[in-house]
């Protein structure tokens, strides 16, 4: 390849066709890489989305979800056109007895799922509960079987296929959980999960990384394996332990998952579950997935997860933070003066603050700050400054922040300025 053919390249005009597609990567209301829709990916024809926020996220310690507040949560999720919610495991308390019968009674568009152990009762419980489907765990990694339950293959096993018919027997749809499944030996897994498809039930499969120990290759390799060995649509639930559990949750769509395990805010014991925000967007945005959510409610979602739970998110979390539109640096505080005149908010955001419910940008004033900040909140405050007068004032903000250590108010920036007049 030339030089020339290489800058042609590089410069590809986001209005030229692209292998057969037209401008996946930009939209009004987002804008990403050309780069990612240059290889075509088979993706399942539908997407959805199961949410476990009130069970696996109420596992991270000190987090409680009362009734009331999974039923007022759970119905924002309906609403936002969650597919499944999952509203507990019955038999941990009577509140959550309570919350999960309460979802399933609401009337929701969305399913209403409880999460019970593979054993009789927890069936029982689930069908006085009213819910359309279980959850069903069992160990499936020798290791747990055998150091953490002190139980046989063979009860495991047993138990598995005894709880699985049961549950549909009483009209119940059964996804299989196996937990521990990325690390559980693939010949024993495929035995207990072929006796439960052919002595039990399983209305799903799930793919389970209980500690969080998968790689996106990794995950492909295991859902390829079991598509190519159960013909049942197959979940996926990720931990975060390395950080990658929304990178496995999309590695396990590509290969054919058809419903992901997410968390509002990626909620959950150690290092969380795959948040919600992020596989959506990033199915719908990087991947350009049709996903049937109202992503402009997402910021009141997380907010309502986050005054429930007690979890702060962190500002700068994808998609929900609340800094994301923050600008201190004075560099970009100069791009956003111009851009917004200009209404190409597009050309220094991945995404539109509106598309996922999050306020405007704002410019900020602290030790990064350059000219155009000080300009900026000058005008704002009523002020034409000169240069001079700017960079002195620059100064003093920069000092201010440092011995702060933190961003300025606007009355301490008012108190600079009146020093100047």
């Amino acid at each position: 390849m030339g030089r020339g053919e290489c800058i042609a390249f590089l410069h590809v005009d986001s209005v030229t066709p692209f292998r057969g597609l037209r401008m996946k990567w930009k939209a009004d209301d987002y804008w990403v890489s050309h780069y990612n829709f240059m290889k075509e990916i088979k993706f399942p024809k539908k997407i959805r989305f199961h949410d476990t926020t009130f069970r696996d996220g109420e596992q991270q310690p000190g987090v409680v979800f009362r009734s009331d507040e999974k039923l007022r949560i759970g119905t924002l999720m309906s609403e936002i056109g969650m597919d499944r919610i999952e509203g507990g495991m019955p038999l941990v308390s009577a509140d959550d007895k309570k919350a999960v019968k309460m979802l399933a009674s609401a009337g929701l568009e969305a399913e209403v799922f409880a999460f019970t152990r593979c054993m009789k009762d927890d069936v029982e419980t689930s069908v006085d509960c009213g819910v359309d489907g279980v959850i069903m765990e069992v160990p499936s990694s020798g290791q747990l079987i055998e150091d953490a339950y002190e139980w046989s293959e063979e009860k495991a096993k047993k138990l598995a296929v005894e709880a699985t018919a049961y549950a549909h027997d009483h009209g119940l749809f059964v996804s299989f959980f196996c937990i521990d499944l990325s690390r559980a030996d693939s010949e024993w897994a495929l035995e207990i999960i072929k006796a439960v498809a052919d002595e039990g039930h399983m209305d799903a499969l799930n793919v389970v990384d209980t500690f969080g120990v998968l790689t996106p290759e990794g995950t492909a390799e295991i859902v390829t394996m079991l598509k190519k060995a159960f013909k049942v649509p197959i979940e996926v639930h990720t931990h975060n332990d390395f950080g990658l559990a929304v990178a496995n949750t999309l590695a396990a769509v590509k290969a054919g998952a058809e419903v992901v395990h997410t968390t509002v805010n990626g909620l959950g014991e150690r290092s969380g579950n795959a948040s919600f925000e992020e596989t959506a967007m990033c199915l719908r945005v990087l991947y350009g997935q049709k996903i049937d959510l109202d992503f402009s409610r997402f910021k009141e979602l997380s907010n309502e997860v986050e005054k429930a739970s007690g979890v702060e998110r962190a500002p700068n979390k994808p998609i929900v933070g609340d800094e994301l539109y923050t600008v201190e640096s004075g560099i970009v505080a100069g791009w956003w003066k111009t851009l917004e005149k200009k209404k190409k908010a597009l050309t220094m955001f991945p995404y539109h603050w509106e598309m996922v419910g999050q306020g405007g940008p704002s410019i900020v004033l602290g030790k990064k700050s350059g000219l155009p900040s000080i300009q900026y909140w000058a005008e704002k405050l009523g002020m034409n400054l000169d240069d001079e007068a700017a960079r002195k004032i620059l100064l003093e903000v920069k000092n201010a922040s440092i011995r702060k250590k933190g961003l300025l108010g606007e009355e301490e920036f008012a108190s600079i300025l009146r020093r100047f007049r």
